[in-house]
């Protein structure tokens, strides 16, 4: 019996889609062997530590005063030695020490 090209082109189709119908398959295949063996070597591994540090207490209480940006509530502002008044002067000192006093 001989074959007409209609025949062979359905053939021909049939063996393509048998094709990626195995391809497939054995795509598949392979994915589920490597997703078991991810499975099995998560429960071999120890679970993960859980901090026992709080989580709370690390959190900057004021952000900008980590920062340096302002001070922070509970620091006075820092005291410059040079603008503080010496102890030791009995008169103003804003006025010309040559100047008549009025």
């Amino acid at each position: 019996m001989a074959e007409t090209p209609r025949q062979q082109e359905g053939l021909q189709r049939v063996q393509i889609g048998l094709t990626g119908l195995a391809g497939v398959a054995l795509l598949v295949g392979l994915a589920n062997i490597v997703i078991e063996k991810a499975r099995v070597n998560d429960v071999v591994a120890p679970p993960p530590a859980v901090s026992t540090v709080d989580v709370n207490a690390l959190a900057p209480k004021e952000p900008l005063a980590e920062l340096g940006v302002q001070p922070a509530p509970d620091q006075a502002p820092p005291v410059v030695p040079d603008l503080q008044p010496d102890p030791y002067i009995r008169k103003p000192m804003d006025r010309d020490p040559q100047a008549q006093p009025r």
